[in-house]
């Protein structure tokens, strides 16, 4: 904001004098002061705006972050278990069948992963009013909502709340809370089949155990 104030004073001093010839030095001293109570003031203003823009940048910095790692963090820890799985089962080379479906989980799991993502980006992200109005005229909803039913949400319904959400209706969530439900349905329902295959692959019962404690951690449905 330098060239800003640089301005503001080369501004300033073109639109008054210093010096007056018809003032005495009384005049000249308070000029200078109102002049210079002006300038700072001016600073302190700018100064003020600089530093509330980047307080508020931090502090929705900090915010996302730990929105972001709360979310995410089951499903990092989630993928890292069934990446290990998957390893173990290419180690002792035993039924690809086994193999292809831990690898069906894993890739559950990424997608589900990417969807929060997209869904907290949605969620977070400003519209102005003018953009969606212009929206709904083209998708044409501004006419009747009475198509709303057909293949689609009606406008009474929620669609993260139906216990059939999987991650590819992410996106239709309109809270966090509502996100944070359809990944912890989705995360349960990737966790009992690995559950599942760890029982038929005769794995130990501390690793079926700490599957178990995955649930309890972070209250998967």
């Amino acid at each position: 904001m330098s060239w800003m104030r640089a301005a503001m004073e080369l501004q300033q001093e073109r639109e008054e004098e210093v010096f007056d010839e018809d003032g005495d030095e009384m005049s000249l001293v308070q000029k200078d002061w109102k002049r210079s109570m002006e300038k700072r003031l001016k600073e302190g203003y700018l100064d003020g705006m600089d530093a509330g823009k980047e307080n508020s940048l931090q502090t929705g910095f900090n915010l996302g972050y730990k929105l972001g790692a709360s979310m995410l963090m089951p499903c990092g820890e989630l993928r890292g278990t069934i990446s290990a799985f998957v390893t173990w089962c290419q180690v002792q080379k035993l039924d690809p069948t086994m193999n292809a479906r831990l690898g069906g989980l894993l890739a559950a799991v990424c997608q589900c992963e990417e969807q929060i993502v997209k869904g907290l980006t949605s969620i977070h992200q400003v519209v102005h009013p003018s953009e969606l109005s212009n929206s709904m005229d083209d998708m044409g909803l501004n006419s009747h909502a009475q198509n709303s039913s057909d293949g689609s949400c009606a406008a009474s319904q929620n669609c993260c709340q139906k216990q059939e959400c999987r991650s590819s209706s992410f996106v239709n969530c309109r809270t966090t809370q509502e996100l944070e439900s359809a990944m912890k349905r989705e995360l349960g329902r990737i966790l009992k089949d690995t559950h599942s295959v760890a029982q038929e692959l005769n794995m130990s019962s501390d690793l079926l155990y700490y599957l178990q404690t995955l649930e309890t951690k972070y209250l998967l449905i």
